[in-house]
């Protein structure tokens, strides 16, 4: 049977910093959706907002969520 692993891995070393979740505000991720719906590029709106392409993604495949606000 192999060793056991040590109980400090690399990833959890302490000079590792946690990801912290953002929250977004419903403004937005409203001018999310428009920029999307005008036509802007994916990586355009998230560059503009300091957020990854597949969180700006999310947010406009749920745009019918946020239609009546």
């Amino acid at each position: 049977m192999p060793p056991k692993r040590p109980a400090t891995s690399p990833a959890m070393s302490p000079s590792i910093a946690k990801k912290i979740r953002k929250s977004l505000t419903l403004k937005v991720k409203l001018d999310i959706i428009h920029r999307h719906e005008r036509g802007n590029k994916t990586n355009s709106i998230a560059r503009h907002h300091g957020l990854t392409p597949s969180s700006v993604s999310t947010i406009f495949k749920s745009a019918d969520y946020y239609e009546g606000w």
